[in-house]
């Protein structure tokens, strides 16, 4: 009896540790995402500005 407490525990702790290391990664990507989110938000903007300035330099000659 003692055998199948100690495997239920092993077994338990291995899931204790996947679901750590799945917390883990996915904060990181929760991180990384929302920088480089940004980032592309900042460039479409730069863009749509630089479009625009085009299309209107354009119109005006």
């Amino acid at each position: 009896m003692r055998r199948k407490a100690q495997g239920a525990i092993e077994y338990l702790f291995m899931i204790a540790a996947a679901l750590i290391i799945i917390a883990i990664v996915l904060r990181y990507l929760k991180g990384t995402g929302s920088s480089t989110g940004s980032a592309v938000s900042s460039a479409a903007s730069a863009l749509t500005s630089q479009v625009a300035s085009e299309l209107s330099a354009a119109a005006s000659a």
